[in-house]
């Protein structure tokens, strides 16, 4: 056998028909880009879903505020319309129990109470009121203001805090008595 000449500190293999190929692999500059891009796609996923929750819940909070406002102006001309149907039609009594000032409103009552920044309490049921239930975070005011002898103006506003934030939803409404005598 001939021994091979050996000017670069190795010994070579002969060629035994064997091409020797590039094993398939990564690199590590390409599993630290991929690693990068991954991370990067998975931080955004998070901070996407955290801030759709979070829009989500203040959703939920406005739409519960928006039905309790609409429910506070409601409640009011449910008064207005029961002063109606007992006769109350002149301007001096068809605004009987709906002083001017502020109120709150309970569904299950067919009058004003006396107004404190007390918040209303969600029952068994799902209905919203003062006096039994699990406390909730919102809390209602009812506006009257009197706008002439056949006309007032009723402001029902909601407010709740959400994310260390203050909120408030209004709703405005005028009542006529257009019945009138």
């Amino acid at each position: 056998m001939k021994k091979l000449k050996n000017n670069r500190g190795f010994t070579p293999t002969p060629k035994l028909g064997v091409t020797c190929r590039r094993q398939g692999g990564f690199t590590l500059m390409e599993v630290i880009i991929a690693i990068g891009i991954i991370t990067t796609a998975l931080v955004v996923s998070v901070a996407l879903i955290t801030f759709s929750l979070s829009g989500i819940r203040g959703g939920k909070s406005k739409i519960i505020a928006a039905g309790l406002a609409q429910e506070g102006i409601e409640i009011v001309r449910n008064i207005r319309d029961s002063n109606w149907i007992s006769g109350k039609r002149s301007p001096s009594n068809w605004r009987d129990d709906l002083g001017a000032g502020y109120w709150r409103v309970q569904y299950n009552q067919a009058s004003l109470l006396s107004f404190s920044n007390t918040p209303l309490k969600i029952d068994s049921n799902g209905f919203y009121q003062y006096n039994s239930g699990s406390t909730t975070k919102f809390y209602r005011r009812i506006g009257i203001e009197y706008i002439g002898n056949n006309q007032i103006k009723v402001v029902s506003e909601v407010t709740w805090q959400e994310q260390g934030r203050n909120q408030n939803l209004q709703l405005e409404d005028r009542l006529y008595n257009w019945l009138e005598e």
